[in-house]
């Protein structure tokens, strides 16, 4: 998922991911500190693990102990989602506020003991597969309404995933699992362009139940299943680009309007059934998400609990001024857990050959960037793998002297190697955004480094509002620090990560890492996506170890930490590890 919120380390000169999701995204400029990386940070990153589904639970969800309804809920994000349309959402904070708040799925997670299960949501148990693990079957509950008092109809389900395809409108940001799980998908073009098309991909069976039509075996489909596109769309109501200013909603709360780029207001959703829902509460009155804030100034109001700061939770990685306090007198303010995010530092493998790739990750001065950029340590612990460990299956090997993710570089090795291959000299071009000071502050310890290796540096300054476009264009005059910057899982097993980066179908949207394409690893990614999660875990693992240890398409930079900073009046704040924010409708207010 692209990534969204991790704003103090964007400035250090990286933009946000998005839920498969980069703030709409940037190229990574931390690095790590010579510690490593606080103890904490690293302990509560690997303490998440999925656990087994849950298709039994049903609604209402537990009462939170103490919680009282009334209040606005205020969450301030530096972000500005490109879309909240379900059929566009694939950043981390839109698909957040969705599921949270505005749109039920066929299934959902529910935060046990801070580990996430997979539970039922619209769906009545988490989906059937056949034997042939070729179909996935899932029954709807009765009684569904939408925001507006309407009933949900099974064609509802049919028609939200047909929007998914329309990537010339709503979903141009969504995901493209569909596509390439779906029968027909390569080639279904959509509703609005092909609107007599017969799309064999999802089919029903009476008024109550989906079936899936899959090209190939894939095990976690119904882990898929919890994306918004999975929620219901009634056609007579589709009004395309402007669905998302007045959309028909099956979560706790509807929209009251939406100022694109600015804020969206809800207020409670009086059809929505708690007893059907196992998962969400709907404890404050209203909720006030406020777009493209300033994380420092809106972290600081909220720890003065300075008006609607008291109200207020900040969803952005703390900025490292304020670390202190939100270690010390203001730590009941302040949480910190595992994400499901990473950065990388992407090396092109078309334009850098495989010995200079590794002698730019002997070379890299994570150290001196994160110091430049003013990176605190509560927002990341430093990478070795390409895989977030909270993933299921992680696996910690030794890391590649080459892939660190910290320390202050070896300059004498790098320049050793590019001297051997008759490379000295050898350019590296990127782009970084120009107009951010820490970013700047960034990049000049970045070249330093580099060049002090024996490279040449062609370093690109980019505005902020341009880096995004500029970084996913496959074809950009560069070869290093384009493609994704980085990745969140899409759900907690590997067909949501290593595909994704590094089968190649990505290259084109720029969500590939280092744009790497191999036929084997293609051959043995398709091998394992096959297999049930709890055997695909290890294989994955391996396969991990593998790509860093023969390619290095990208070196890992570091594990995101999940945190946020809220006002004295904001309750039961908890962390979900799979979406990488807060359980937002578990949050209550005092008033």
């Amino acid at each position: 998922m692209r990534m969204t919120k991790y704003v103090a380390l964007t400035a250090a000169g990286f933009t946000a991911m998005s839920l498969a999701a980069c703030s709409s995204g940037g190229p990574s400029n931390s690095g790590g500190s010579d510690s490593g990386g606080n103890d904490t940070a690293a302990a509560k990153q690997t303490e998440s693990a999925v656990k087994a589904q849950d298709a039994t639970l049903k609604g209402p969800a537990p009462a939170v102990k103490g919680a009282t309804k009334g209040g606005t809920l205020y969450i301030d994000d530096h972000s500005n989602p490109p879309t909240m349309d379900p059929a566009g959402i694939y950043y981390i904070d839109s698909n957040a506020f969705a599921s949270q708040f505005l749109y039920r799925t066929l299934t959902q997670y529910k935060i046990v003991g801070g580990k996430p299960v997979l539970v039922p949501d619209l769906a009545e148990g988490v989906g059937k597969p056949s034997a042939d693990g070729l179909t996935w079957t899932f029954k709807i509950k009765p009684g569904l309404k939408y925001s507006d008092g309407s009933p949900v109809k099974i064609e509802d389900f049919v028609y939200g995933i047909k929007r998914s395809f329309a990537k010339e409108s709503v979903a141009r940001n969504g995901t493209d699992y569909q596509r390439q799980y779906l029968v027909g998908g390569k080639d279904y073009k959509g509703p609005y362009r092909e609107p007599n098309a017969d799309f064999k991909g999802v089919t029903t069976q009476g008024d109550d139940t989906l079936v899936f039509h899959l090209v190939k075996k894939v095990p976690s489909f119904n882990y898929f299943a919890s994306f918004p596109e999975f929620t219901p769309v009634p056609k007579a109501k589709d009004t395309r680009g402007d669905y998302q200013k007045h959309p028909l909603t099956t979560g706790p709360y509807k929209v009251d309007s939406y100022s694109i780029g600015s804020k969206l207001v809800l207020s409670r959703n009086t059809n929505w059934d708690p007893k059907t829902d196992p998962v969400r509460h709907a404890y404050p009155d209203k909720v006030q998400i406020n777009f493209a804030v300033t994380p420092l100034a809106s972290q600081q109001r909220v720890l003065a609990n300075s008006g609607a700061g008291a109200n207020t939770v900040n969803i952005d990685a703390i900025d490292a001024s304020l670390q202190s306090k939100v270690t010390g007198a203001q730590k009941d303010q302040f949480v910190i857990g595992p994400s499901s995010c990473e950065y990388y530092v992407n090396m092109n493998v078309h334009k850098i050959p495989l010995n200079i790739r590794k002698a730019i990750g002997y070379a890299y001065p994570w150290d001196q960037i994160r110091k430049a950029g003013g990176v605190s340590q509560l927002n990341y612990q430093p990478a070795t793998t390409y895989a977030a460990p909270s993933l299921q299956g992680y696996k910690k090997y030794t890391p590649l002297p080459y892939a660190t993710g910290q320390g202050t570089g070896d300059p004498a090795k790098a320049k050793a190697i590019l001297k051997k291959a008759g490379k000295l000299g050898f350019q590296l071009s990127y782009y970084y955004t120009g107009d951010v000071p820490s970013s700047v502050a960034a990049n000049t310890a970045r070249k330093a480094g580099l060049e002090k290796a024996g490279f040449k540096v062609k370093d690109l300054p980019v505005p902020s509002a341009e880096i995004t476009k500029k970084i996913a264009d496959p074809n950009a005059p560069v070869n290093m620090m384009n493609g994704t910057p980085g990745w969140c899982y899409d759900w907690p097993t590997g067909d949501s990560v290593y595909p994704v980066l590094f089968s190649g179908e990505g290259i084109p949207d720029g969500t590939t890492v280092g744009q790497f394409k191999n036929a084997h690893i293609n051959a043995e990614m398709d091998k394992i996506g096959k297999m049930d999660p709890k055997d695909a875990a290890p294989e994955w693992a391996k396969l991990d170890q593998e790509i860093m240890t023969k390619y290095v398409p990208g070196l890992p930079d570091r594990y995101s930490m999940n945190t946020a900073t809220f006002g004295k009046n904001v309750k039961n704040v908890s962390l979900n590890p799979i979406i990488s924010m807060p359980s937002l409708s578990q949050i209550w207010i005092t008033h």
